[in-house]
């Protein structure tokens, strides 16, 4: 297993150019493939490689914080550069890298079952190890192409450029950029397969599920402002459970402790981690002070989400992952809001109005919340949108959220003040595609991102 891992990490290096040096590396034999499912199950448990590599570039570039000149000025050139949209020179060590690493992984694990026949004895296990497989690929490919590509629009999808999709663990294969629309068709066929194939209950929320697989189909269709189709699957999934957290319960969530949440907590189906990136941590960014004042005061998240840790402005200490890094998996207030937007959208404004009173209740101080009655869709739909910015807060979602409302007519711009100048990244601009790693363009020769 860690000789699997370490070959992993050399496998970057890699990635989409040549395979002499990996030949090399299994001729000497410090390459063992597995050739059994439960050495395959392990490569998909090793959750550093695996569940911890969701892109955090793109929250790094939305609108959810903001840097003091202190702490900007003590960035390097790289990162400053990336906080004003302006980086596409940076190399080895970064969001894609990662998340291709873990989709070399699941890629790896595809290609052995293939020599592996399913019979009648191991048939639980060869599916759930598949549909495993399918599902991280695919979850993975949705978190790349959130950050490097525009966001899915059906009149230019089979133009506009996508990320790479790789169908094997062969390094021989050529890279190239496919489509928008190639690659969502790729990641929705993955999600619906992995569905078929996953198990209604895991022993771990570490692993997924049946439910993980609606629930990502569900943020899949959302991106792509298919809204029946993410309405059908968020109800499938709270179909399934629909536990909230009780702020005011403090077994459940605790206003003292300086981290209030329990790892893998009840809301939890699937943990998942952004990867590390120097813009986001809570020692450098600081909560942008117009979301921080839009919660009401009896609103429970404000004492949850945020806390002063000796500086000058709040920090982010809200994630599902007690601590420092960021959660990026999936959850139930998620899907009650993906579930209420949609509803919406629908003009069936009790029923997304009733989701969204079920969620706040959770969230205010006990006797502090008035239900919330009305019966315009746009009004209702505007306040589930604010809502879901409020409770979803540093999980991965605002970067998509930003580019797939302009495509609705949000008119979102993203405004930085640094040294006395103004920055702004308009609506449906084309740096909402973040730059490629330099390097990946000089091995392969695939087009960059347009400015």
């Amino acid at each position: 297993m860690n000789r699997l891992m370490t070959f992993g990490i050399t496998i970057v290096l890699l990635l989409m150019v040549s395979c002499n040096k990996y030949l090399d590396v299994k001729s000497n034999g410090i390459f063992v493939v597995p050739n059994d499912l439960e050495s395959l199950q392990k490569i998909l448990d090793a959750s550093s490689y695996i569940n911890n590599n969701i892109c955090a570039m793109g929250e790094a570039a939305s609108d959810n914080y903001f840097l003091t000149e202190s702490n900007f000025k003590s960035l390097s050139e790289h990162w400053r550069k990336f906080y004003l949209w302006d980086n596409d020179e940076y190399t080895f060590g970064n969001d894609w890298n990662r998340a291709y690493l873990t989709i070399y992984n699941c890629n790896i694990v595809l290609d052995q079952l293939k020599k592996i026949k399913r019979k009648p004895d191991n048939e639980l296990l060869y599916d759930q190890v598949k549909g495993t497989a399918l599902f991280f690929r695919a979850s993975h490919y949705l978190s790349l192409i959130w950050t490097f590509s525009k966001a899915y629009n059906s009149a230019t999808a089979q133009d506009d450029l996508g990320i790479v999709l790789r169908s094997s663990s062969d390094l021989n294969e050529k890279s190239y950029r496919a489509s928008v629309q190639q690659c969502y068709d790729r990641i929705l066929a993955d999600l619906i397969e992995a569905e078929q194939l996953l198990p209604v209950k895991t022993l771990h929320v570490m692993r997924p599920g049946k439910r993980s697989a609606y629930g990502m189909l569900a943020r899949a269709f959302l991106s792509m402002r298919r809204y029946d189709e993410a309405l059908k699957y968020a109800d499938l999934f709270l179909k399934q459970n629909k536990s909230l957290l009780d702020f005011n319960n403090q077994m459940q969530v605790d206003l003292t402790k300086q981290y209030p949440f329990v790892q893998f907590n009840d809301e939890t189906d699937l943990y998942l981690e952004m990867s590390p990136n120097g813009l986001i941590g809570q020692s450098v960014s600081s909560v942008d002070t117009v979301l921080y004042s839009s919660y009401h005061q009896d609103d429970l998240r404000k004492e949850a989400f945020f806390k002063n840790l000796s500086k000058e402005y709040l920090s982010f200490v809200g994630s599902y992952s007690a601590g420092t890094t960021f959660f990026a998996g999936l959850a139930t207030d998620e899907m009650l809001l993906t579930r209420s937007e949609c509803l919406a959208r629908n003009g069936r404004v009790e029923e997304a109005i009733g989701d969204l009173n079920d969620l706040l209740q959770t969230r205010f101080r006990s006797g502090k919340y008035s239900p919330i009655v009305l019966d315009d869709p746009k009004i209702a739909l505007d306040l589930i949108l604010t809502e879901r910015r409020k409770e979803l807060i540093f999980r991965g979602l605002r970067w998509i959220d930003i580019k797939r409302l302009n495509l609705e007519g949000a008119n979102i711009s993203i405004k930085r003040r640094v040294e006395g100048k103004d920055y702004v990244l308009g609506p449906n601009d084309n740096r909402f595609a973040l730059p490629l790693p330099m390097d990946i363009i000089a091995q392969t020769g695939m087009p960059q991102n347009p400015k």
